[in-house]
């Protein structure tokens, strides 16, 4: 595999200057704030953000692509039916959105912009349905671009042919809406590997959080991605690049989300839940998203592109190895034991430690999420199949991009010694990462 096969921080010149300026030097030396330029909530944010749309829009240019999850196709064309009612905005809709992004979806979306020119992209639906809107976006204006040569500013000048990237989630967990990244499955590599795309250009001009959308979210997808914005807004809170903005993110988001999210999953009809949960996971996306997602992002990503466990779950499973393995090089953790209710005076790193992650635990459990690959059900994991896909998920987890931004220096074998004691999570395995 040639370098212009594999991403830039797969190189392995780059990853190690990436990884030792992660861990000495890179809090407020990088610190750009990337966000929508407009967000609209309440009762009737579609209805705000369809007549703030239309005030942008030339009688020449209402042409709506609307990227839409198969199962969601009543949202999307409710949203077709209020930009054609309140603003005579035309629009088609595009629903082959897969998980995980495979190119040959983007390459489908793409024909049809080229064939009907729209001047919006609007996607309606999880993270897997918003980062396709935003690889069509890439794509359709810069066909011939390197996915793997792309770095956050690298500046390619979209927005030549679509003015606006709209994003408007239906589940609260991914942040996609807020974030100028997409991941998206490079199928010409054997197996296929999730790469994550990173482009200040990818962030969507407008989100529209509509609280009807979310209501009828499934118990195990609302746990799921509930999960997610908690291992967003933890796992970006340890790390030496977090700024003041991301900080006062992430530390709300969890605030939010230990109170909202097992309501969320026990009654789906609790509408403040919902509702507190959506913005929840918005403002863990800004958090997280101006600074990265930590190591359980890079082994969730790995063991999900392998077993095909929701990605929600697959961060939460890694997220008490991701903060104790940071815990020894940083204080950060006792703000998150704080917010825990963990009393953190007078008493050992060690111990606060311990009991942070013995609520953690707790939490998951109060909110349905399984806490070891053992436990999961959905698939049922063998440890023999397990182990038979470690070295794998090792190499995919050493190259993936939240490597990079480990405020403590990892490398393929602490890797394997935290897939290895991850099957069983246990707390006395995991303390093993804080002391040695």
């Amino acid at each position: 595999m040639s370098r212009r096969d594999i991403a830039w921080y797969e190189n392995p010149e780059i990853k190690g200057l990436f990884i030792k300026a992660a861990s000495n030097a890179m809090r407020g030396y990088h610190a750009p704030i990337t966000s929508p330029k407009t967000t609209f909530t309440g009762t009737n944010s579609l209805t705000d953000f369809i007549n703030h749309l239309g005030a942008f829009l030339k009688d020449g240019e209402k042409r709506v692509l609307i990227v839409v999850d198969k199962d969601l196709r009543k949202f999307g064309e409710k949203v077709a039916e209020r930009l054609a009612t309140l603003r005579g905005i035309d629009s088609r809709l595009f629903d082959n959105v897969l998980p995980d992004v495979p190119k040959y979806t983007v390459s489908e979306g793409v024909e049809i912009c080229k064939e009907y020119d729209p001047k919006v992209i609007i996607s309606v639906g999880g993270g897997s349905a918003i980062d396709t809107s935003k690889m069509i976006l890439l794509y359709y204006e810069r066909p011939e671009i390197n996915l793997n040569n792309l770095m956050a500013p690298s500046y390619l000048g979209l927005r030549k042919k679509v003015h606006w990237l709209v994003a408007i989630p239906t589940t609260s967990g991914t942040g996609a809406e807020t974030t100028f990244i997409a991941v998206v499955s490079d199928t010409d590599r054997d197996p296929p590997k999730k790469t994550e795309v990173v482009l200040y250009e990818l962030c969507p001009d407008f989100a529209v959080l509509v609280p009807e959308f979310v209501k009828t979210m499934p118990p195990y997808l609302t746990m799921g991605t509930g999960i997610d914005a908690l291992a967003h807004a933890m796992g970006s809170y340890v790390l030496t690049m977090s700024t003041d903005f991301s900080d006062m993110c992430n530390l709300k988001a969890i605030e939010l989300i230990l109170k909202y999210l097992p309501r969320s999953v026990k009654r789906g009809n609790d509408m403040e839940a919902r509702e507190k949960m959506q913005l929840a996971a918005y403002i863990a996306g800004l958090g997280f998203g101006n600074v990265s997602g930590g190591i359980e992002h890079s082994m969730g990503h790995s063991f999900g592109a392998l077993f095909h466990v929701h990605h929600g779950v697959c961060v939460g499973l890694f997220l008490c190895a991701s903060i104790a393995y940071q815990s020894k090089v940083t204080n950060r953790f006792l703000d998150l034991a704080r917010l825990f209710s963990v009393n953190t005076e007078g008493r050992k790193r060690n111990e606060i430690l311990k009991e942070l992650l013995e609520k953690l635990r707790e939490f998951m459990r109060s909110a349905k999420c399984p806490i070891s690959i053992r436990e999961l059900e959905q698939p049922k994991i063998s440890k023999e199949d397990y182990l038979a896909n470690i070295d794998q998920m090792v190499e995919f987890a050493f190259n993936d991009y939240c490597t990079l931004s480990s405020s403590r220096k990892i490398d393929p074998p602490q890797y394997r010694k935290i897939f290895l004691m991850s099957y069983d999570n246990k707390i006395e395995d995991l303390m093993e990462l804080y002391y040695k």
